[in-house]
């Protein structure tokens, strides 16, 4: 199961991080956001696309090699604890939220809980 987690989050976030890449204009408007400088531009594709492409890559290698699979899943557990712990924060304290966000902190939730489960099924 913790391989299939870990190659969950990989095809998800190599996928984002070229989905951010190559339209960076669909993927921010989708969030809200608009690009007001070229700096602004570069920081999203940086972000959305690099970071995003690069956990893609450490979740592979984890999901790939056995003895790395615990620090796939630990690094899992650290992220989606964070995303899912503000998400909730900023629904709770930020009015008027739609669209990906209510997307988002349901997949973030459930992958937090999933990599708890795991971490303790280990």
């Amino acid at each position: 199961m913790i391989t299939i987690y870990l190659w969950l989050n990989a095809v998800m976030y190599l996928g984002l991080g070229v989905w951010c890449t190559v339209a960076p204009d669909t993927t921010s408007k989708s969030l809200g956001f608009g690009f007001t400088k070229p700096g602004a531009r570069s920081e999203y594709i940086t972000v959305y696309g690099g970071m995003e492409f690069g956990m893609g890559v450490f979740f592979l290698l984890c999901a790939l090699n056995d003895a790395w699979r615990d620090a796939g899943l630990l690094f899992g557990l650290c992220l989606y604890a964070g995303l899912a712990l503000w998400r909730v924060y900023t629904f709770l304290t930020v009015d008027g939220i739609t669209g990906f966000p209510r997307i988002a902190i349901v997949l973030e939730i459930g992958l937090f809980v999933a990599a708890i489960v795991l971490w303790l099924r280990r």
